[in-house]
């Protein structure tokens, strides 16, 4: 039963409304009253997504209404489904050192910016302890734009298939699953889950194959895998220990 003090029943209000200090703390993004968004269907109170803030720049330097799209989650996913609405132009952005990622435009940036102070509310909870709550919250809620900790339903999927997409248009890759209207079962019939390559396979491909966050999975891979040494660029020649190790991870994130 869910606590009369955590985030769904806490104060909602606009981003602007908050003075956040730098404690850490989880917090949640909700659909505005009234408002609707294509193919997504939010959960208690409109929610969307919790997240949490655990650097020295605690809740002041997340919730995700300012920053580049390229390093915060949420802000990618609703870059993907609102990409025709609101004419956002992404960008690829090349890593030398991992896989590659993407991001948006300047002004593209600034319209996605605009579209969540417009339809979106905020709720923060100070908790020493935000990696652990964080967890709790998406296991019990499940938000549609939370990738991992949480199983991941149809509508879950949509979302990482929807930012799949974007990668590979902007990579020049093969159409994905998505815009040739593959379903899951299909896929997995095809044999989809193979490697994308005949002798290498990467942590990014891995995870778009499992439809998992990959900058969940990479966390997941640092903390569970024990050969794990920094820097790991975590590329593998297909059926390798590792490799096995790797798709161990995102089995079990993907269930």
């Amino acid at each position: 039963m869910a606590q009369k003090n955590d985030l769904l029943h806490s104060r909602r209000g606009p981003r602007s409304s908050y003075v956040l200090a730098t404690e850490p703390g989880v917090y949640a993004l909700f659909l505005r009253d009234g408002v609707e968004f294509p193919n997504i269907t939010p959960g208690p109170n409109g929610l969307i997504y919790i997240g949490l803030a655990a650097s020295k720049k605690g809740l002041r330097g997340r919730c995700h209404f300012t920053g580049k799209t390229r390093n915060h989650s949420p802000r990618k996913s609703l870059a993907a489904l609102l990409l025709d609405e609101l004419k956002l132009v992404p960008v690829l952005i090349k890593k030398p050192n991992s896989g590659d990622t993407w991001g948006l435009c300047a002004n593209s940036e600034a319209r996605l910016t605009a579209w969540m102070h417009e339809n979106l509310d905020l709720a923060i909870e100070p908790h020493t302890n935000p990696d652990a709550r964080e967890s709790e919250l998406i296991l019990r809620y499940a938000p549609p734009l939370n990738l991992a900790k949480c199983p991941q339903t149809a509508q879950h999927r949509m979302i990482s298939r929807a930012r799949s997409h974007v990668k590979a248009s902007l990579s020049g890759s093969a159409a994905t699953d998505a815009r040739a209207g593959v379903s899951c079962n299909a896929r997995r019939a095809n044999g989809s889950r193979r490697s994308v390559d005949a002798n290498f396979d990467t942590a990014n491909a891995i995870a778009a194959r499992y439809h998992v966050d990959p900058k969940s999975y990479r966390r997941q891979l640092r903390c569970r895998i024990r050969w794990y040494r920094k820097p790991q660029n975590w590329t593998f020649p297909v059926n390798s220990q590792e490799w096995r190790d790797m798709v161990a991870v995102a089995e079990s994130m993907a269930r």
